[in-house]
């Protein structure tokens, strides 16, 4: 029962940071006019968060060394709760600040997710674990679209953006008091420094696998609508619409990868596929002429963005010699990589299109490197249980 409460608590921290991340879009206008500030600072507001995930993963190893799991978690939770302050910023300097902190929270509860899981549940139910915990931050996306724009309707922007951020601030209390990483009584303390986990292969090949669909993301959801716009004609509610299909296709194919996952006993097969689907998908949904054929690339895209996700961060949890401590370490370095390069997705985009007038080639680029997952997931090892039994039986 403890573990689930736990596991319960941080699936919810992450999802209201998801819904206080993404409320700002409904509330864009409101906000750039109340501070009269331009489109592009306006966008910083959403940049600023992507920042902290850039950098403070790879911290969080070192948090966790000197305060421990439960400790770094209640930091993260407490700033994940700074979304309660953020409408009350005097000024847009003080706002892009406090989001600053903000996103500093979400990117150390993400990091520390597996690592605490991984101490409170047994082997077999980790991918489940994993699938549900990676969908967090997308449901509560989700929630926001949904919510925010109805709530508009009766009330002003800053007493919409106080009540997500009290969801937060009442979870950060509820980790305080119910909160946990401690492993069995008698356990000895985990550790494992810098260099043990930045010299396994491994790291770097998951790092390379979780760059090429991040990279993939960040550029459709920043770029996509206006790629419509330009590309097909297409209106800005219907490119919308297929926009943000293949991220509510995401919620439950987390879901059924995490049971996938366990049941097949096997997680390269999941990884290589999702990574050959991927390209074929995002290619097809950018350039495919007839709207039928971009709306189930649109859904087989949802689906591969998710797929991979439980098999892949459960490997790390498999490895000879892991631990929770190896785990936060390698979290904060694939994070941090991934982020630090796929970051640049969407200035890349914007590049080429000064350059050639049209967002074809950047999209193209960037549906075409996702399969960086498939090459990742060929060459990383096979940790799941079905590997390890004999071949005869």
């Amino acid at each position: 029962m403890r573990a689930w409460t736990v596991e319960a608590l941080l699936f919810l921290i992450y999802f209201a940071f998801g819904i206080s991340w993404f409320a700002f879009s409904p509330l864009r206008g409101d906000i750039e006019s109340f501070y009269h500030i331009s489109k592009l600072e306006g966008g910083a507001l959403f940049s600023s968060v992507s920042m902290a995930k850039s950098f403070v993963p790879f911290l969080a190893g070192f948090l966790v060394a000197g305060l421990g799991l439960k400790r770094s978690v209640q930091i993260g939770s407490l700033l994940c709760a700074v979304a309660v302050i953020v409408p009350f910023s005097p000024d847009y300097k003080t706002m892009l600040m406090l989001r600053f902190w903000f996103g500093v929270g979400g990117a150390l509860v993400v990091t520390l997710m597996g690592p605490i899981v991984m101490q409170l549940f047994p082997r077999e139910k980790l991918p489940m674990i994993n699938g549900l915990n990676n969908v967090a931050v997308n449901t509560g996306i989700v929630t926001a679209f949904q919510i925010v724009p109805a709530l508009q309707e009766g009330y002003a922007w800053r007493t919409i953006l106080v009540g997500c951020g009290l969801l937060s601030l009442a979870l950060a209390v509820l980790w305080f008091f119910l909160g946990s990483d401690a492993p069995a009584s008698g356990a000895k303390k985990e550790t494992a420094s810098f260099s043990q986990v930045a010299l396994r292969k491994e790291t770097w090949l998951i790092t390379i696998a979780f760059t090429g669909p991040l990279a993939l993301y960040l550029a459709l959801n920043s770029t996509l609508p206006q790629h419509f716009a330009v590309y097909f004609g297409l209106e800005a509610k219907t490119a919308s619409a297929l926009t943000s299909l293949f991220n509510l296709v995401g919620i439950p194919t987390a879901i059924f990868s995490g049971w996938i996952t366990g049941r097949l006993g096997l997680r390269r097969p999941l990884i290589i596929a999702a990574g050959l689907l991927m390209p074929i998908c995002s290619l097809g949904l950018c350039f495919a002429p007839l709207q039928s054929v971009r709306l189930a690339c649109a859904i087989g895209l949802g689906f591969s963005l998710f797929l991979y996700v439980a098999p892949l961060f459960t490997i790390p949890m498999e490895l000879p010699g892991s631990n929770a401590a190896f785990v936060a370490r390698l979290n904060g370095i694939v994070f941090s990589g991934a982020y630090l390069l796929s970051g640049l997705s969407p200035m890349i985009v914007g590049y080429l299109f000064d350059k050639t007038g049209s967002y074809s080639a950047g999209m193209a680029f960037f549906c075409s490197t996702s399969c960086l997952l498939a090459v990742g997931g060929w060459f990383l090892p096979e940790t799941g249980p079905r590997a390890q039994r004999p071949l005869a039986e």
